[in-house]
């Protein structure tokens, strides 16, 4: 039997073929940094989602828009800040608007929810956060400490009253009471770990800060 034994240049080129060039190595590590840049990114997003400036950016983002709501329909629209039965460890935000126009409802046959509103867990509302977060002042009167009402009026005036922290997020309804009409209201966020402050998230706070007479809404946070 004749055996033809593999050239020298043969045998090199089945060797180069095992193996990966610098150039072909480069490109693949290129590609997994891209990939994982773009991981990362997402991740970080979803970590942040609940932070004190997304926080509140979003109630701030709902008063706005419950303001703008009255004043297009020519109504009254309430919304509810605050802890609920339900959700021990969310912020709730619940808005409602009046069927008939009327400044102040009795039942659920006069107001309804006028959409869904967010909840943003692990945050609570707090009229006493870290003496460190600066903003502009408020009157302590005008910082509700547990949960509150907020009427805005076809005029977009924003009048304010407390609320019960016991209150049922499934048959909420609005309060007959009209509520007061202060220079500025602060809803002050504070965020917890199950309900509960402690020192890591201590000075994670932020505050929406809303004005009586135009009802402007203004964020602060860190």
């Amino acid at each position: 039997m004749l055996v033809v034994q593999p050239s020298q240049s043969t045998r090199c080129r089945v060797r180069r073929r095992r193996g990966f060039t610098l150039i072909e190595l480069l490109a693949v590590i290129s590609v997994m940094s891209i990939l994982l840049g773009a991981a990362g990114t997402v991740f970080s997003i979803q970590s942040s989602a609940q932070s004190p400036v997304n926080v509140a950016a979003g109630v701030a983002g709902q008063l706005d828009r419950a303001r703008s709501h009255a004043i297009a329909r020519n109504t009254y629209v309430w919304v509810r800040l605050g802890q609920v039965s339900e959700s021990k460890t969310e912020f709730f935000v619940g808005v409602y608007e009046s069927i008939d126009g009327a400044d102040s409802a009795t039942s659920r046959a006069t107001a309804c929810a006028a959409w869904t509103a967010p909840r943003f867990a692990d945050y609570k509302l707090s009229d006493d956060l870290d003496s460190s977060f600066i903003r502009p002042v408020v009157q302590n009167g005008d910082r509700p400490k547990d949960a509150a009402w907020i009427r805005f009026s076809p005029a977009g005036e924003a009048w304010v009253l407390p609320a019960s922290s016991k209150e049922s997020g499934v048959r909420m309804v609005p309060p007959a009471d009209v509520g007061t009409l202060a220079r500025w209201t602060e809803i002050g966020l504070q965020a917890t770990r199950g309900g509960q402050v402690v020192g890591s998230v201590k000075t994670q706070v932020a505050a929406v800060q809303v004005s009586g007479l135009i009802g402007q809404s203004l964020q602060f946070a860190r």
